[in-house]
């Protein structure tokens, strides 16, 4: 990784994913290597939170909704996905340094790896989702293609959001810590342990759904437990919001690359 490149020549681009794709594939192997567990620990980890919930809310509160452990995961996967994608890119210029000591790269492309890991990782974890579907008699059907759509929304999302934060951090590094309370309020917000429709009333339901990730767990369940149309309209906002983020971000990367790499290397 010691060509110098600049963006947006074709062949540039091309030559800046492939080396996306080789640094994903480097850092997973890595990943793996540090675990006993190996890959299964990335099933287990979502396994292991949904317990704990189920154990509160089901058993000792006696709050849990019909089918919980489904209702959980619907929530518990999708959760995981967007907070450890980006709480992982935010820190991800910063842990970048040894590369960015060696040779140019677009500091977009630090978050784009940490986004790219989590995708490879969410893959596994939706299998385990469809897997405790089918145990509690949700089948699949045509209706479950929506989640195509769901699941490319919410990368755009979290590709938003990890170069926010990617961004933000070299310039104030203890603002980690504030990232990490906002996400842990943010997950209470957003629907994962408990049905908005039963807690909420009528009025209140659309602001609810204004938070883009409560808007995408109520989808995942409209698809894989109900059956139902998603809510198309939020979905196209959730997009278009977040690639105008993308832009925006990047440009802004683009145009503060220097003040970046002296950050990291700092």
């Amino acid at each position: 990784m010691t060509a110098n490149f600049k963006l947006p020549n074709s062949k540039n681009i091309a030559r800046f994913w492939q080396l996306v794709v080789i640094k994903v594939r480097f850092n997973l192997k890595s990943d793996v290597s540090k675990s006993y567990l190996s890959y299964a620990w990335w099933v287990f980890e979502p396994l292991l939170q949904m317990m704990v919930f189920y154990v509160v809310f089901e058993k000792l509160l006696h709050r849990g909704t019909k089918d919980f452990i489904a209702f959980l995961l619907c929530g518990i996967i999708p959760w995981l996905w967007f907070s450890k994608s980006v709480m992982q890119s935010g820190n991800s210029i910063l842990q970048g340094k040894g590369l960015i000591s060696q040779t140019y790269l677009p500091k977009h492309f630090f978050p784009l790896v940490a986004v790219g890991q989590a995708l490879v990782k969410q893959t596994f974890v939706f299998i385990l989702l469809f897997a405790f579907l089918f145990v509690f008699h949700y089948l699949p059907s045509i209706g479950w293609l929506w989640l195509v759509p769901i699941v490319l929304v919410e990368l755009l999302l979290i590709t938003a959001v990890s170069f926010v934060f990617a961004f933000v951090v070299p310039f104030a590094r203890d603002i980690r810590y504030l990232i990490e309370a906002g996400i842990r309020m943010l997950f209470f917000c957003s629907g994962i342990f408990y049905s908005y429709k039963q807690v909420l009333l009528p009025e209140h339901r659309k602001i609810f759904l204004m938070n883009p990730m409560a808007n995408l767990i109520a989808n995942y369940r409209r698809v894989l437990m109900e059956n139902a149309v998603p809510m198309t309209g939020s979905l196209l906002a959730i997009a278009v919001v977040s690639v105008l983020i993308i832009i925006v971000m990047s440009r802004v990367m683009k145009h503060y690359d220097n003040t970046l790499t002296r950050l990291a290397l700092e």
